[in-house]
């Protein structure tokens, strides 16, 4: 299949999982580098790609057309994944924050065969900022005139982790964008509002990971989908006083162990002949 986005694959060895990582807003696959390690370990494969105007993916930094444009890339990422590693291994579809958001919907949407497992960390189904209304209003009527006019993503490293290495070089890194346009962000709120309706199309095991004390999400709202989820094989964890990025808090290794353990809990690797 053609690409049109940046892919990078970190192998296991006999893997029996192949985890697909779904990366969040403003960042790139470049800093899940430790998280991907971690799951080589334990025999499992990572298939990562820049969403559009990320990373190393070709696009217009922190704007999109349209939401589908993300969702269509992770079903892209997925369909790489099943293509390079086959259907003898589980394959689960990670995302993080907005990626958990795109996670979700290319989940539901999928006209290929789906992941079978959606893990989701902090994911962005509401926004802790939230904007007055009368900027909203003044927001949306300006982006019929000037829908690429930027404006400030408003992340701030410190509310990232409370990991304050990982936190500084987040606000040094040269890949992560900090301004996002006016259509971007309309947009992202048209995908936040329709995976409130998605809910009763999970088919698989879902498991949500919340940060306890997210500065970006709302994870009243993370928790709340979770409970829209209709299928019975799903989970949820909330880690008390964790920032948003909960695989890279100083605690990373105990959530990124939790996450390992749910997922060959609920995934069984696939017998072989």
């Amino acid at each position: 299949m053609t690409l049109h986005y940046h892919m990078s694959f970190n192998d296991a060895d006999d893997p029996t999982h192949v985890v697909t990582i779904v990366h969040g807003a403003g960042e790139h696959s470049g800093r899940y580098d430790y998280t991907r390690a971690v799951f080589a370990k334990h025999g499992m494969a990572t298939v990562m790609g820049d969403l559009p105007g990320h990373g190393h993916s070709p696009g217009l930094r922190g704007h999109i057309d349209s939401f589908d444009e993300y969702v269509d890339a992770a079903d892209s990422f997925l369909q790489v994944a099943v293509e390079r590693y086959g259907d003898s291994v589980q394959h689960v579809l990670l995302g993080h924050s907005m990626g958990g958001l795109i996670a979700a919907l290319a989940a539901a949407r999928r006209n290929g065969p789906p992941p079978h497992a959606l893990v989701l960390s902090s994911p962005c189904f509401g926004l802790a900022m939230k904007l007055p209304r009368g900027r909203t209003l003044m927001g949306s009527f300006m982006r019929k005139i000037t829908p690429r006019l930027y404006q400030p993503s408003g992340i701030n490293p410190q509310d990232v982790t409370r990991n304050q290495e990982i936190a500084t070089a987040y606000g040094a890194d040269r890949f992560v964008h900090k301004k996002v346009t006016l259509s971007w962000y309309f947009e992202l709120l048209r995908g936040m509002d329709e995976a409130t309706r998605i809910g009763d199309q999970m088919r698989i095991p879902v498991s949500v990971w919340q940060a306890g004390a997210d500065r970006l999400v709302d994870k009243a709202v993370s928790r709340k989908w979770y409970e829209s989820v209709s299928w019975k094989q799903k989970s949820y964890r909330e880690y008390e006083g964790f920032y948003h990025e909960i695989m890279n808090e100083p605690e990373r290794d105990e959530v990124i162990g939790d996450i390992i353990k749910w997922i060959l809990d609920t995934l069984p690797p696939i017998p072989r002949a």
